[in-house]
């Protein structure tokens, strides 16, 4: 095996090798002056392209000073490079080429760990369920559907067939339609009304109606009122009566 002529052939290829990257680092330093000069001629700060062409300050300089390890990505580092150069009336192709073909990706473009694809969780297993905890479930199910049926039927609450509870039936009770009293005597209406469970407040008014009848109340015959409401009767004074009204009233039973 020839391993003295193997070694002179990889010596010669490093060599090689050093001197094209030489060469590239070179060629990429006079591409960066040639950026610095033809921004400087132009009287155009960093700041400006910045602004105009939207690539960070922080990124033209890299590529002023051919820093290509400080840009995001080697595709970046092209791109901004033919930007930058256009903007500056400069061949863009030229100056591509002036940008290394083995730029290593910076290490802050690998995935985070949170958007990494992480594996699928596994999902927990169920216990094993055998025939007779089964029928344990079944019948634990049916005694609380039993329980949610009849129970409420049996202490007296609403249940799934709908029919009012105590308290309900108690609430509909206590709504009465206001009996009409109209036309009768004050003491025969305030009597009308405590039956019902009605307060009556009485107002006296000089009115065509004969002396001592109620002419109008308030709220009217038929108007639903509830257990203790108070409704306002207007008794007439006669046509010649006083004018000025006075009331009275007289609580319920």
């Amino acid at each position: 095996m020839n391993w003295p002529g193997r070694r002179a052939e990889r010596a010669e290829a490093d060599a090689a090798a050093v001197v094209v990257a030489d060469e590239t680092r070179e060629r990429a330093r006079r591409t960066g002056e040639v950026l610095r000069q033809a921004r400087t001629e132009r009287k155009i700060t960093l700041s400006d392209v910045e602004q105009d062409i939207r690539i960070n300050r922080t990124y033209l300089e890299a590529l002023e000073n051919a820093r290509f390890d400080l840009l995001p990505a080697p595709v970046y580092a092209r791109g901004f490079m033919r930007s930058y150069a256009r903007y500056l009336g400069l061949d863009p192709d030229e100056a591509v080429r002036a940008v290394p073909r083995d730029l290593p990706r910076p290490r802050e473009l690998e995935p985070m760990p949170g958007l990494r694809r992480a594996t699928a969780a596994s999902l927990p297993t169920l216990p094993n369920i055998n025939p007779p905890m089964a029928i344990g479930i079944g019948a634990a199910i049916l005694v609380l559907v039993a329980a949610f049926y009849f129970v409420p039927q049996l202490t007296g609450s609403t249940g799934i067939s709908g029919q009012p509870t105590a308290t309900a039936a108690a609430t509909i009770a206590a709504n009465v339609d206001a009996p009409n009293v109209v036309g009768v005597s004050r003491e025969e209406a305030s009597a009308t009304l405590e039956r019902s469970g009605l307060t009556p407040f009485a107002l006296t008014q000089e009115n065509a109606a004969r002396a001592g009848v109620v002419y109008r109340q308030s709220p009217g015959a038929g108007s639903p009122v509830k257990k203790g409401d108070v409704i306002t009767l207007f008794v007439s004074l006669g046509p010649g009566g006083t004018a000025t009204p006075t009331a009275s009233a007289t609580p319920a039973r």
